[in-house]
């Protein structure tokens, strides 16, 4: 056997055995289908997807991009009041939950925000409903104190345009989200449209395929339907998940050294500069502090004026407060599952389970708000503090902002 036929023979036998490898680690799974890439074929009929009267298959892209809001991805956290305990105001229960992924606003919905909302819905003529989503600037008028030239500039002045929307109550906060949702999603549809749309110059071969391209854009659009955004308020767990801010690697010291008070590090509200944090009540008649410690014409801030969390949300704490989705309950903590918990109406609401003075609390009317006010003091800074006000409700001192399951990334 010649040396040269002996390559060959080499050549040939590695190369079969290269072969067998890939055959081989495709078979055990190593090379697989993803959202991203699903292949052509089912995997369990060997249909190709695609094709005439078979299912429509469309790569999964990630969840749609939605201006100012925040990816706050899931996990674990000790929910509730650990701090300073003040039995009205929550009391001290803490429970350990885990919360999946979600978008958050960056900012709670500024006063322009809510008055983009107010012309969609006078444009489109639902006079009705835009009376109904007013905002009660009369929350400002207060007998003994002079508030009054908030109660026609608030809103629409260009000196507030970044100021947070107050006077707005829980049912007209959700009544916002519903109105984001199909604005957004009619935006995300009109730009797939756009990118899906056949280039200019085969046009003339639209006519005979009219039909066909009908029904792609029909599937297309149920398609599209899976990924796009439903805008809620938050739950109370999002809520105080965002508001905590963890990023990073837990380690074992992870419940002592992470498991914040506030959205920052720390057990005090002022940073290392001196300065404090969040807007809120300093002392008894000291909403501002001293001349030149801040510019704000009004009670409330710019919501860019203070520092954001790890997670680059601002205000999660100080200027105004937020509604959350879940109705109130005395009892919520005890009763809520460990994920993604939830208070929703009507459960669990056995009378015999609350004192006197709470009975007057079991209805579907009244709903929870977190966070600190410009007009509450530094123990509401704290993330587990937990209010209640009737849904129909408003005030100066609660405003809003919304949340989006995430989908993957």
């Amino acid at each position: 056997m010649t040396i040269k036929f002996m390559r060959f023979l080499f050549f040939r036998s590695g190369f079969f055995i290269a072969c067998l490898t890939f055959l081989f680690s495709s078979s055990c799974g190593t090379s697989h289908p993803t959202n991203k890439n699903p292949g052509k074929v089912s995997l369990t009929t060997g249909r190709p997807f695609n094709k005439t009267d078979n299912l429509r298959v469309i790569p999964f892209k990630g969840d749609p991009f939605i201006a100012n809001m925040v990816y706050v991805e899931g996990g674990y956290m000790i929910m509730g009041n650990m701090g300073e305990e003040q039995s009205s105001a929550g009391g001290r229960y803490a429970k350990p939950v885990t919360v999946t992924s979600f978008y958050i606003d960056q900012t709670p919905i500024t006063n322009l925000d809510y008055r983009e909302y107010l012309d969609d819905l006078k444009k489109r003529g639902f006079m009705e409903q835009h009376k109904a989503a007013m905002p009660n600037q009369k929350v400002w008028v207060q007998d003994f104190s002079y508030n009054d030239p908030y109660l026609e500039n608030y809103l629409y002045s260009p000196g507030f345009m970044y100021y947070p929307v107050v006077g707005v109550s829980w049912e007209q906060a959700t009544e916002y989200c519903k109105w984001r949702t199909e604005v957004v999603r009619n935006e995300i549809k009109k730009r797939n449209t756009k990118s899906a749309a056949p280039p200019a110059e085969t046009a003339d071969l639209n006519d005979r395929i009219a039909s066909e391209t009908t029904k792609n854009e029909e599937n297309l659009n149920e398609a599209i339907e899976l990924s796009l955004p439903v805008f809620r308020l938050p739950t109370e767990a999002e809520w105080e998940y965002a508001a905590r801010g963890i990023v990073g690697i837990a380690g074992v010291d992870y419940l002592q050294s992470h498991q914040r008070i506030y959205p920052w590090s720390g057990f005090s509200p002022r940073g290392k500069d001196g300065k404090f944090l969040a807007n809120f009540k300093r002392a008894k008649g000291n909403y501002k502090g001293m001349a030149g410690e801040s510019n704000n014409a009004a009670p409330t801030s710019d919501v860019y004026s203070y520092p954001p969390n790890d997670l680059g949300i601002y205000d999660m704490v100080g200027n105004v407060c937020c509604w959350v989705i879940d109705t109130y309950r005395p009892l919520s903590l005890q009763d809520i599952d460990d994920l993604n918990p939830v208070r929703r109406n009507g459960l669990l609401d056995d009378s015999d389970s609350y004192n006197a003075s709470n009975k007057s609390l079991i209805n579907d009317h009244v709903k929870t708000y977190k966070g600190c006010s410009w007009a509450d003091s530094a123990y509401f800074l704290q993330i587990g503090t937990r209010r209640y006000l009737d849904k129909n409700c408003a005030t100066a001192t609660i405003g809003f902002r919304c949340v989006v399951p995430s989908l993957g990334r």
